[in-house]
């Protein structure tokens, strides 16, 4: 009997271990993944990258020592033409101005659009790795909603002009999102913008190409002593783009950048692909121009798969969409 009973006992205690390994087992499944709703609609956040966009290859190279973080002579004038076709000086700034000015326009017919936003940034202290995300944005009134699928995967953020508080809504993804609840962070406070360089208020393609024309107003109103070229048949994604690439004089009269590159698609003029490099160290100033490109790039932006007839409804941007998490 009581041999019976050990054994009995030994069962037991072997079922429960059993149960105990396959329920860590499932835990840690539950805890790893970020599965969808099973009603979800497969398409309901957009077209997914699995990889960091390719980086264009740009074959400029300045005239002046802007290169190599050296001040320039502010009376210097622009480089004359390299060859046919080819803008310089203030005709490119003021082409690239242009450009942009008529992509805007076509923006304001445009009620909302998708698209996978790719982005690198300068935080920290340290160049972040690339993350790719799967975005939504309306204009009126503006809205965002924006879904990781590359970097820290599955975080999802809301932000609605008018709506909750007017704060953004964060998931964060994996196991962050399952213990910590849905935050909401003020888009302009310390919390939010320790992971972005700019707030979500200035998120898509619109704020991105207002930013640049900013900018390209300020090198002509002021004549400032920028250094452009335009550069044309370019290619990106599969479009064929305009490219232009700004050098400014010194950290003076661009206290934070001293190069940009921005691509332009011929068709939409809407900016597809912007980086921008800070002013170099002195341990960098007889570094060559890819190494310093490599060595002070502050912020890459990429916009592929834009779809721009995406007839987004309401609940594309509110927290109860079944399809998002920001109710658990």
């Amino acid at each position: 009997m009581m041999r019976m009973l050990k054994n009995r006992s030994k069962h037991h205690f072997s079922n429960m271990l059993a149960s105990a390994i396959f329920s860590a087992a499932i835990g840690i499944l539950y805890f790893s993944y970020d599965p969808s709703p099973a009603d979800a609609d497969p398409n309901d956040t957009g077209v997914v990258a699995s990889k960091p966009v390719p980086i264009p290859v740009i074959a400029y190279k300045p005239t002046h020592q802007a290169e190599s973080g050296l001040n320039i002579n502010s009376k210097k004038e622009s480089p004359k033409p390299q060859q046919n076709g080819v803008l310089t000086g203030r005709m490119a700034l003021l082409m690239n101005l242009l450009l942009l000015e008529k992509g805007c326009r076509y923006l304001e017919t445009v009620p909302d659009y998708t698209t996978t936003f790719s982005k690198q940034e300068f935080l920290g202290g340290e160049l972040s790795e690339n993350q790719v995300i799967n975005l939504k944005c309306r204009h009126k009134p503006f809205s965002v909603y924006m879904k990781w699928v590359v970097g820290d995967k599955g975080q999802e953020l809301l932000y609605v002009d008018g709506e909750n508080d007017q704060k953004m809504l964060v998931k964060m993804g994996g196991l962050k999102g399952r213990l910590v609840p849905t935050l909401k962070l003020d888009p302009h406070g310390s919390l939010a913008l320790k992971e972005s360089r700019h707030p979500i208020t200035k998120a898509g393609i619109k704020a991105l190409a207002e930013t640049i024309i900013h900018f390209r107003k300020k090198d002509l109103d002021e004549k400032l002593n920028t250094e452009c070229v335009m550069l044309t048949d370019q290619k990106f994604d599969g479009k064929d783009c305009y490219c232009f690439i700004a050098h400014f004089a010194n950290a003076k009269e661009s206290e934070t950048y001293r190069k940009s590159v921005v691509y332009i698609d011929q068709k939409t003029c809407l900016p597809v692909f912007v980086r921008g490099y800070g002013w170099p160290t002195d341990g960098l100033a007889s570094a060559s121009p890819e190494e310093l490109d490599e060595q002070t790039l502050i912020e890459s932006y990429s916009f592929t798969n834009i779809n721009m007839k995406s007839e987004l409804a309401t609940t594309d941007f509110s927290k109860t969409n079944k399809n998002y998490r920001f109710r658990r």
